[in-house]
């Protein structure tokens, strides 16, 4: 099956559900608004059905692995035909933990990325609450035994394959390791969130469990609930910037 294809349900998803486009709508805005002032280009990796660009218009350019009606230019994370320190930034939602190599895709993205250029990413979270609600009733893998940057033969040759527990690992559980490994990039800011609205909205893959007029009343509880996001989150949003040395 094509990526065109199996992207058709999570169109009809993003129209039936006012919820959760939303939600995405809402983290779009988060993404954008952090995005590096740098020269170069701007590009989305993995943009799938292509709704970023309600947020951002025409300053990034959506891409993914193979051609499909939304994107603008067919790209492969992990071999980025871009010269070196020539992209200002690198925004993913919901694609680092779909990669089969991470570690190729992030020595790709320090290579590519201008000094000062970012590396944006909304991802799944895997807090205690959200790990047992991930296994039990996501259809996507969630292993937090697995080396996030082991080659994954599974997601190599089919991209909606993953584990969603990649970025918790890499960022959260072993964010030591990982900055050392990638020295170049750095840390400009992490989020935990998404306790109550994201898991009620039921995703792209299940039906909202509320109706969409409680998003202001849910959005207040979720604002209450901000000290206790290791323990509750479903997302996070990870910022990492590289440092203004190319030959650092």
């Amino acid at each position: 099956m094509s990526l065109d294809t199996s992207l058709e349900p999570q169109e009809q998803a993003w129209n039936d559900r006012p919820l959760l486009r939303r939600l995405y709508l809402e983290w779009y805005r988060t993404l954008a608004d952090r995005l590096s002032p740098v020269a170069g280009r701007s590009i989305e990796v993995g943009s799938g059905i292509g709704k970023l660009r309600l947020v951002t218009g025409g300053r990034v350019v959506l891409t993914d692995v193979e051609r499909t009606r939304w994107i603008d230019e067919q790209v492969d994370a992990l071999h980025l035909p871009y010269e070196d320190g020539s992209l200002a930034n690198i925004v993913m939602v919901d694609v680092f933990h779909h990669l089969a190599d991470p570690g190729r895709f992030l020595d790709e993205a320090t290579r590519s990325l201008a000094p000062g250029g970012r590396l944006l990413m909304v991802e799944p979270y895997c807090s205690p609450v959200s790990t047992f609600l991930y296994t039990r009733f996501h259809h996507e893998r969630t292993d937090l035994s697995a080396d996030e940057f082991a080659v994954d033969q599974v997601s190599a040759s089919a991209p909606m394959e993953s584990n969603q527990a990649i970025p918790t690992l890499a960022f959260y559980k072993h964010r030591r390791e990982t900055l050392g490994r990638w020295a170049s990039l750095s840390l400009v800011e992490e989020e935990r969130f998404a306790f109550v609205l994201y898991p009620l909205s039921g995703g792209f893959s299940r039906r909202p469990l509320v109706p969409a007029w409680l998003y202001t009343p849910l959005r207040g509880v979720e604002r209450l609930l901000t000290p206790l996001a290791p323990a509750l989150a479903f997302r996070c949003l990870v910022v990492l910037q590289r440092t203004l040395s190319v030959s650092s």
